[in-house]
């Protein structure tokens, strides 16, 4: 397959990495070097009398080097991933090197005994005996757990009634610690999910000339919140799943993958956004099934430049299995063991677009099913950038009516704008895509507008095909 610098830099999580990766991807600096279908390699010169060997599994991905850091890829292993997507050519060797062979031999093996021990692990929680203990120590611990949590709860609804109460005028007057006092009690009583809320309230003051009815919103959402954690007996079990993790209950991997069932189905990356903070790195996937037509948001997290524990480039499909997280609307998702099948030439744009008719009709059913929705994939296609006086809209042209007698189609109904949640830069990235013509886009809708994450040049492919 042919690698893009794009996709070589997804797999690059340390910027200090692939700053002196950079520096590597020189020809000069490499020799031996070759690649296979399956894996590229080389030998770096260093300040040594040996150079570093250099080795990458292209169906994992995956690093080796001789070199002593414990950063994985270091930087010779994403200076000759960076070579490959640039100059492949160079890469002219076909037989692999003994080092090589052995060390993707050995990870044949050991990738042999996980999928032997999933099958071992899944065979047992697949017993009675092996459930029933599972759920006795679950409910176990959230009894452990209720106590506080209550309190903590019983305690917000008192302080959100007095500030309803007050007005919302008068949390002008309020300090900054009025909303960080709560919150560390939120957090003390092991209710984070909620803390996390209590601290965005502040932002929305005069932030717009609506801040008044999207504030008191939030909090009226954040109340329905504390009453349902407060019932939580009488709730369904995806409901109880559902409020536990909003207010901070983190479920563990492993119980999630033991209780849930597996999606199998071959996953395509739609976008890939990295953050970071300090010195963790976050990275959010969606990911749409080309079977399934569902979608999927991979978060993982990377701590010190370390790898993501799941290798994903943009555009890249792998097969596999992805487990959804329990809820009343399943978006998250944990993936299995997800084999990567290549990217397809030519990125083309995704199956399954909607218009934006479609999706505030999703939106209000999937918001009437789970209240505190904050973003909802979305795949569009049809509409056409636009700057406007305050950011920019996605315009849909009017639909038009196929069967009028005149023959040349009269508009059924006036065109739609939604509103684009992104900056100057992005909104004009958008439009040279689409050349001023429809595009797909895809992004999250926040129920105020449509964060765009990525598009595709739709009429340019109509015209390829």
């Amino acid at each position: 397959m042919t690698w893009t610098e794009e996709q070589a830099r997804a797999l690059i999580t340390d910027s200090g990495t692939l700053k002196r990766g950079q520096e590597l991807a020189a020809p000069a600096k490499w020799g031996n070097l070759g690649q296979t279908d399956t894996a590229a390699w080389g030998e770096c010169k260093g300040s040594g009398s040996k150079p570093y060997q250099t080795g990458i599994d292209l169906t994992a991905p995956a690093f080796k080097c001789s070199c002593p850091s414990r950063v994985f890829p270091c930087k010779h292993g994403a200076g000759l991933l960076l070579l490959l997507a640039r100059q492949p050519q160079l890469l002219s060797g076909t037989t692999p090197p003994e080092w090589l062979h052995e060390w993707l031999e050995k990870r044949q093996q050991t990738q042999e005994k996980q999928v032997a021990k999933a099958v071992e692990t899944a065979a047992a929680a697949d017993s009675e005996a092996t459930e029933a203990a599972a759920a006795v120590a679950r409910q176990k611990r959230e009894a452990q757990r209720q106590s506080r949590m209550q309190r903590g709860a019983q305690e917000l609804e008192t302080w959100l009634v007095d500030v309803v109460r007050a007005g919302l005028a008068a949390t002008d007057q309020q300090p900054r610690s009025f909303w960080e006092n709560q919150a560390a009690r939120l957090v003390d009583n092991q209710l984070p999910g909620l803390a996390t809320v209590v601290r965005e309230l502040p932002a929305f003051r005069h932030q717009g000339a609506d801040w008044p009815a999207r504030l008191l919103a939030r909090l009226g959402e954040l109340y329905l919140l504390v009453r349902a954690f407060q019932r939580l007996p009488e709730l369904s079990e995806n409901a109880r799943q559902e409020v536990l993790q909003l207010v901070g209950v983190n479920l563990k991997k492993e119980d999630v993958q033991a209780t849930q069932p597996a999606v199998l189905d071959e996953w395509r990356v739609l976008d890939l956004t990295t953050t970071e903070e300090d010195r963790l790195t976050v990275r959010r996937a969606w990911l749409r099934g080309q079977q399934t037509s569902r979608m999927a948001l991979v978060v993982e997290f990377s701590f010190g430049g370390q790898p993501f524990a799941t290798p994903l480039v943009p555009d890249g499909s792998y097969t596999g299995e992805l487990t959804f997280y329990p809820g009343l609307l399943p978006l998250r998702a944990i993936p299995g063991q997800l084999t990567f099948k290549g990217v397809q030439p030519g990125n083309p744009v995704p199956t399954g677009s909607i218009g934006p008719g479609q999706l505030l009709e999703d939106y209000a059913t999937a918001l009437a099913r789970q209240p505190w929705l904050r973003e909802w994939p979305a795949l569009l296609s049809g509409g056409v950038p636009t700057p406007a006086a305050e950011g920019w809209l996605l315009q849909f042209p009017a639909e038009t009516d196929a069967s009028d007698m005149a023959g040349a189609g009269s508009p059924t109904s006036n065109p739609t704008e939604l509103r684009l949640l992104c900056d100057d830069q992005f909104g004009w990235d958008l439009r040279a895509i689409s050349g001023g013509f429809p595009l797909t886009v895809f992004g999250e809708w926040t129920g105020q507008g449509l964060r765009p994450l990525v598009g595709w040049d739709t009429v340019a492919e109509l015209q390829t095909a």
